[in-house]
């Protein structure tokens, strides 16, 4: 699991931003708050499907073909930090709740494609 339990006692203070709808402050606390459990990032493999995770969830793997970022309208775009919030989203899904792989990966691209849109709105894209 890529998340340690129990939580740092910290944890609250990722929380900037209270709100019922996903918005661009709160997607921003939670692709930092995921971004930085990841223990290990390894861009060294092909990866089937461009990312995916270790068996004991310490590790997201990135094709090595993948790039790192982009332009688009003159701006650069990362995209690691995308993966690795779908993949680690994907796996807590599985391991903590037992969903089925389909049910799990499509909330983990929902969570993404949120993620890409918030950066899409901040960076006027």
């Amino acid at each position: 699991m890529l998340v340690a339990a129990p939580l740092p006692e910290d944890t609250d203070q990722e929380v900037r931003t209270q709100s019922d709808e996903i918005s661009n402050d709160v997607m921003l606390d939670v692709l930092k708050a995921v971004n930085a459990r990841v223990k290990k990032l390894d861009r060294s493999h092909d990866v089937p499907y461009v990312a995916g995770y270790s068996q004991n969830g310490e590790k997201v793997y990135i094709d090595r073909h993948m790039p790192k970022s982009f332009r688009h309208d003159g701006k650069r775009v990362d995209t690691d930090c995308f993966l690795i919030l779908h993949e680690v989203f994907e796996r807590a899904l599985l391991d903590e709740l037992g969903l089925h792989y389909l049910h799990a990966h499509q909330i983990a691209l929902r969570s993404e494609r949120a993620a890409v849109k918030r950066q899409a709105a901040l960076e006027g894209i």
